[in-house]
């Protein structure tokens, strides 16, 4: 990893899963991170895993074009990390609105206050930005590489397309040193929205109540445990801190898809409870079918692997979920 002992890096969705994870793992090697978010929240995982003692955390819309200019002349970041979204695919089709100003004009604005801050500063800068698998739509063909043609569907996915597509534009017209990250869906402890699949089965499982299926369980998906996620992230960060790699975007995935239905059973022996038999509710109609990525750059380029096989990511999280859920608010 690039060394960012020292090294000024805003991380935007400060209280959002992944983000709190990232946090912590920069601001233990030394980086002085900033966090922003549109909520000062007491019940996220940086809060409770402590590691916002670690770090600056400011309220902030990055939909504000007049707020974001101010924060980035205060606090001048080397780094930017991208995470802050509305990340719920059920809430993007009640309000899409929200979800595009978010989503979309959110980031443009992120990568415009950093193009005039950075402008004419020869030190190595990096603004990773979080897109998704979904920004892909849908293929004739499985698994998605980072050539394949951006066609998301629904409001979710056509904002993620869009934020991918306008990061990399600014590298293109301007430089920037920019990298894109596509990740298959990210589980592991301290995930809070419980419309997920596996922190929404992991609640119900030890609250002795019948988990709830939203599809017909059979899609496929590949799910990643969260240290691995963040791995990819820091992974390209170093990379444009290098000046590798520029304006390009990496998958991360296991390459290994599992079913709704699949990943409920794995969490079902884990948690001891085969009496609890989920209710599948079969209402998912406007989310694609099945989505898999293919790491093979990420691992050709960037040297990055996946550490935690599902069997093991799934126990860690289960555990997380039973030592903390009687403090979680829910």
């Amino acid at each position: 990893m690039a060394e960012v002992a020292g090294v000024k890096v805003l991380i935007t969705g400060a209280h959002g899963f992944i983000a709190g994870h990232l946090i912590e793992r920069l601001a233990d090697a030394g980086a002085d991170v900033v966090g922003v978010d549109l909520w000062m929240l007491q019940q996220s995982y940086v809060a409770l895993s402590g590691a916002m003692r670690k770090m600056d955390m400011l309220e902030g819309d990055i939909s504000n074009l007049d707020e974001m200019q101010e924060l980035f002349n205060e606090h001048r970041p080397q780094v930017v990390m991208h995470l802050a979204a509305q990340a719920d695919v059920t809430r993007a089709l009640n309000n899409p609105l929200g979800t595009l100003e978010a989503n979309v004009r959110g980031t443009y604005i992120l990568l415009e206050c950093a193009r005039r801050l950075w402008e004419g500063d020869d030190r190595p800068h990096a603004m990773v930005v979080a897109s998704s698998d979904k920004a892909y739509g849908r293929h004739e063909h499985l698994p998605y590489r980072e050539d394949d043609e951006l066609l998301g569907l629904y409001p979710y996915d056509v904002s993620k397309a869009c934020a991918d597509m306008i990061a990399r534009g600014y590298h293109r017209a301007y430089g920037m040193p920019v990298g894109v990250v596509r990740a298959a869906n990210t589980y592991g402890p301290g995930d809070l929205n419980f419309n997920r699949i596996i922190p929404g089965t992991c609640r119900s499982l030890l609250r002795g109540e019948r988990p709830i299926i939203r599809s017909d369980g059979q899609p496929l998906r590949d799910y990643m445990y969260i240290d691995d996620a963040v791995d990819g992230y820091v992974r390209v960060m170093s990379a444009l801190l290098d000046g590798e790699h520029m304006g390009e975007a990496f998958n991360f995935g296991t390459g290994d898809p599992v079913s709704v239905l699949g990943i409920f059973e794995e969490m079902v022996e884990i948690a001891g409870r085969p009496d609890l038999q989920p209710e599948v509710q079969g209402e998912a109609s406007k989310e694609l079918r099945d989505q898999f990525i293919s790491a093979a750059k990420a691992r050709r380029l960037l040297g990055w692997e996946p550490h935690v096989p599902r069997p093991e990511g799934l126990r860690r999280t289960f555990r997380w979920y039973r030592d903390n859920l009687p403090e979680i608010r829910n």
